[in-house]
């Protein structure tokens, strides 16, 4: 059937009488009727082709008008305003005053005529507050509010707020997103509303792994552009699991290692099968399992729609396409949306079909990664690629884009964490790791990270609700400030009670309220002198394996810099990019968006002295064990040094007797050491 207005009319009437009237007073009532990407493309080009007649009936389609709005404000809301959204969508340059108050005038009405709320002020009409009420969380909005929803699942007291201190707390977890700010204090009932049925649907997702993005896309509230436009979407709702809830989308990847652009493909149920997979001329077929269909120069373009042909029934998803350009999460291996407010801090790709103008970087790796480095796709079609490698915890990136400079902010999401570390400084790697627990010398040191803003009074929250316990009973002591970044304060814990050398025990963080538990097993060793002063050097440029040797299952880009913050907060860390070069040379490996340690080496020779100089590059725990394993052998210990030379990948030295290589070399591979002749040949 042609796309006409009067069919949209029909088709929009039909999803607005689903709605029941008792609930259309409520915020994002007319979520449920705002046409999923695909349809809402047909509809905005039907509204541009019939605009010429429309316009001078606006009552003629009421329905059409009303989703028109609610579709505005649901996709394109920016500074409060939907105007040059509008002009865009129906084709115009720009709207006079007396047509935009001809349009709210006609809008305003049939929104009552439907029992829709419609917000006054004094001596003023929220149009534009009234569309945004009507759905809900704009999605420009939402990576934002996730991180609103994670501190209201700290708080119990927000329905207590008065208005003004609503104001405050909401602005302070807002930071410098006006936007966002402006939305949560002029739209307290519905922001309200929505963060409880967010609370309420991860509650349901964490019982229930088997839900997918698909499945839960069904509530009103949980659009699936939200998980497509922003991938943190599902961190929130399955912390533990986020790719579980994609396993039923495709995604767009670059392949760096291929230079290849592709489509990820889900599985298909076999009930469903034969069936194929289209976007335009390329067809594949489809199957049990996830597939792969390669598109190069076909990804550039602004949307792609991929069908999924089964018998006589077709599905379709849009893609976001690479043109004007294209942003990928080399973590998550995701296309992501370039005009979001701000993205979180990680490695990213920035790609175009076209040479972009005035790039710069700002936290971001650049000696070794040039902008616009062009490159050949496996089909022969060019583009052009600006690798983005993190430096710190914030980054910009700007370029010029049809004549405007646009620029994007990176910077850490902002949650309560808590963590475990052996120590500080030098003594981060002291410990042995033996199965499910570590072997240490002295009391670990507790981290809990809390963001600017989160309660009234930190430290009252921290010492009333966060316990510390050994074994099955509390232990005294207290969580006390003892530096702060510009986003977080850190607290750790002062022991007031000794933890005597014993067999394995359990070291627990909990704050039940606040949904923290964290456990940890050690055993405490009696400590062997004389260690402390060899490794007073480290860890120096060391410091990236001092971080990831803190967590057998590896570490993002966050917890790196929680890490970093907590063990050297005076230390600067090297970019992603040192991670990579090391991972390249088979020393360290990336799995999705968490960094591991994948082996150690170790290079023995003999020098002009007749010492057995050590070099070595891996998980420095196991050194702390050999330390602790030649003092019972030798009475002098060797100085740790840190080898940095520019253009040179940093790792450390010893200088032993020479009698000792042997029991070096049997130590270091019964603790899976490879002793090779050079600390870089993979």
């Amino acid at each position: 059937m042609t796309n006409t207005l009067a069919n949209w009319e029909v088709s929009f009437g039909k999803a607005l009488q689903r709605v029941e009237i008792v609930k259309r007073q409520k915020a994002g009532a007319l979520l449920s009727t705002i046409p999923n990407h695909v349809k809402w493309d047909d509809f905005l080009a039907t509204v541009k082709s019939e605009w010429g007649t429309w316009r001078g009936d606006l009552g003629r389609y009421p329905n059409c008008l009303v989703v028109l709005y609610g579709g505005l404000a649901f996709y394109e809301y920016d500074e409060n305003t939907l105007w040059p959204q509008f002009a865009r969508a129906i084709g115009s340059e720009r709207l006079p005053t007396s047509q935009q108050d001809q349009i709210n005038t006609v809008f305003s009405k049939v929104a009552k005529s439907l029992g829709l709320k419609i917000h006054h002020g004094d001596s003023i009409t929220y149009y534009v507050g009234s569309a945004v009420y009507h759905i809900g969380i704009p999605l420009s909005l939402w990576d934002g509010f996730l991180e609103i929803c994670e501190w209201a699942q700290c708080r119990n007291d927000l329905k207590a707020m008065s208005d003004k201190e609503w104001a405050e707390s909401v602005g302070k977890r807002a930071g410098g997103r006006q936007r966002l700010k402006k939305f949560l204090i002029d739209n307290r009932e519905a922001a309200s509303a929505f963060i409880q049925e967010m609370l309420d649907a991860r509650e349901i997702l964490t019982k229930d792994a088997s839900l997918t993005v698909d499945d839960i896309a069904q509530a009103s509230l949980l659009r699936i552009e939200y998980f497509d436009e922003v991938p943190e979407t599902a961190d929130f709702f399955r912390p533990q699991n986020p790719e579980s809830l994609f396993r039923d989308r495709a995604r767009i990847i670059w392949d760096t290692q291929r230079n290849r652009i592709s489509l990820q493909l889900p599985a298909v149920a076999k009930d469903k099968l034969p069936a194929t997979w289209s976007i335009e001329k390329l067809i594949q077929e489809a199957a049990a399992t996830p597939d792969e269909l390669i598109l190069n120069s076909s990804a550039f373009d602004t949307s792609l729609l991929l069908m999924l042909k089964s018998g006589q029934q077709s599905e379709t998803q849009r893609l976001r396409g690479i043109k004007p350009l294209g942003l990928f999460d080399l973590e998550k291996s995701m296309l992501v949306n370039p005009d979001r407010q701000q993205l979180p801090i990680r490695s990213y790709a920035l790609i175009s079909p076209e040479k972009l103008d005035g790039i710069s970087r700002k936290g971001f790796e650049e000696e070794e990664n040039p902008a616009n480095e062009i490159y050949e796709l496996e089909d022969g079609a060019t583009c052009y690629v600006t690798r983005l490698w993190p430096t710190g915890k914030t980054a910009e990136l700007s370029f010029t884009q049809g004549g405007v400079v646009k620029k994007l902010d990176f910077r850490s999401s902002l949650k309560i964490e808590s963590r475990f570390f052996v120590g500080e400084g030098s003594h981060a790697a002291n410990f042995t790791r033996f199965k499910n627990w570590i072997k240490i010398e002295r009391l670990p040191l507790l981290c809990v990270a809390i963001p600017f803003g989160y309660f009234p009074s930190t430290e009252s929250v921290l010492q009333s609700k966060f316990q510390v316990n050994v074994g099955e009973e509390q232990t005294y002591g207290k969580w006390e400030k003892r530096h702060q970044d510009e986003d977080r304060e850190f607290y750790f814990w002062c022991w007031a009670d000794e933890v005597q050398p014993r067999k394995k025990i359990v070291i627990s963080i909990k704050a039940p309220e606040l949904g923290v538990r964290f456990e940890y097993a050690i055993e405490m060793l009696i400590p062997k002198l004389g260690i402390d002063e060899c490794w007073r050097n480290l860890p120096g440029a060391f410091l990236p394996w001092f971080l990831l040797v803190q967590s057998a299952e590896g570490m993002k880009w966050d917890d790196l810099m929680l890490a970093k913050d907590a063990i050297a907060p005076q230390r600067p860390i090297s970019s992603q990019y040192l991670l990579r070069k090391y991972a390249n040379h088979g020393l360290l490996r990336q799995q999705g968006r968490t960094w591991m340690i994948n082996e150690s080496r170790a290079v023995l020779e003999s020098s002009a002295t007749g010492e057995c100089h050590m070099q070595f590059c891996g998980d420095p725990s196991v050194l702390w064990g050999l330390f602790r394993h030649m003092r019972d052998h030798t009475p002098q210990l060797p100085v740790i040094e840190v080898v940095d030379k520019r253009g040179e990948m940093p790792s450390i030295l010893m200088k032993w007797e020479r009698n000792q290589k042997d029991r070096l070399v049997k130590y270091l591979e019964r603790h899976s050491v490879r002793i090779v002749s050079n600390l870089w040949r993979y």
